[in-house]
């Protein structure tokens, strides 16, 4: 069995299991005993104030963050202060996408200088009708890839073109950054986006990987 000490007209009070009550220098005359279903439903309330009014409890939410303050009934983040949360979310998120993105291209452009040489000589190659002596590049990734010079330079040209479609979508993608700059934007709204974004790009690596 569990007793309630109210502790002040708000409501607050202390919890005591009546088998240590020995232990409590009180007036056991103002304490109030919890039936089963009060308790029951004390144990479900998850808040850093709890009271007990009219013989049921009353929570009030967890804090969501130290930038909110309670108005009397709801937890709320004052204007001046959400601007200034805004302005640094923004701030922060775009960040966060140009370094995705960045991080991205150095990934795609290790070799970059070895990509162009390659995909300008198989531009050569065909071009020539796929006469002649090709270049290393093309031989290069022929022989090892157990096909001829023709083959070889067509899956060159659709790797270069599929690169290319990458990057594309990926310079696309952080563009998008500047949805984050639309006005009137919840700091959960800006979250989401930013997300979406993260999201797609990582799907472009994938992409990648997968040849």
């Amino acid at each position: 069995m569990y007793l309630l000490n109210i502790i002040d007209k708000d409501g607050h009070f202390e919890l005591i299991d009546s088998d240590f009550i020995a232990l409590y220098n009180i007036d056991k005359s103002t304490l109030i005993e919890l039936t089963d279903t009060q308790y029951a439903h004390y144990l479900t309330l998850n808040s850093d104030d709890i009271t007990f009014k009219d013989g049921t409890f009353h929570a009030r939410s967890f804090r969501p963050s130290a930038a909110h303050e309670w108005d009397g009934k709801a937890w709320e983040i004052p204007p001046k202060k959400l601007t200034a949360l805004l302005a640094e979310k923004r701030a922060q998120l775009i960040d966060e996408i140009d370094k995705k993105a960045e991080t991205i291209y150095s990934v795609w452009t290790r070799f970059e200088a070895e990509y162009k040489a390659r995909k300008e000589a198989a531009e050569v190659f065909k071009a020539s009708g796929y006469k002649g002596e090709p270049s290393i590049y093309i031989t290069s990734f022929a022989t090892p890839a157990g096909v001829d010079n023709k083959t070889a330079t067509e899956i060159i040209l659709q790797q270069a073109a599929g690169l290319q479609k990458l990057q594309d979508h990926l310079a696309a993608l952080r563009m998008r950054k500047y949805e984050l700059k639309h006005p009137n934007l919840t700091l959960e709204q800006l979250q989401a986006i930013s997300d979406d974004i993260i999201k797609q790009m990582d799907e472009l690596m994938e992409a990648y990987k997968n040849g």
